[in-house]
């Protein structure tokens, strides 16, 4: 067995999975009004900004955190937009499971 063949048939599963296949649709249909894109791509820097501080142990700035949560707030009015981020969510969290279980499964090795 070829843990590279199995790589691909898992990267294949993932990418046909239905958290992939909604996610993929909304970003696509919402990216097709540059308006959208822009938001997005914008809210994305900012959050990025704040996760990069926070995982260098650095407090992020109030104001900071404060524009992060309005500029959220004002995208979640926009349902689709809202939706867009929940299934990213979603398909994060089946990407964290992933490595969780391969992890798990390799802790042996590991050590």
């Amino acid at each position: 067995m070829n843990p590279y063949d199995k790589v691909h048939e898992l990267v294949r599963a993932i990418k046909e999975s239905k958290e992939v296949k909604e996610y993929m649709e909304l970003k696509e249909e919402l990216f097709k009004d540059e308006k959208n894109k822009e938001m997005i791509k914008d809210f994305r820097e900012k959050q990025v900004e704040v996760q990069t501080l926070l995982m260098q142990g650095k407090d992020a700035d109030p104001e900071k955190m404060e524009k992060l949560q309005s500029l959220y707030q004002i995208l979640a009015t926009n349902q689709k937009i809202k939706d867009f981020f929940d299934k990213e969510v979603q398909f994060d969290v089946m990407l964290s499971d992933i490595y969780k279980i391969i992890g798990e499964a390799l802790k042996d090795i590991m050590e």
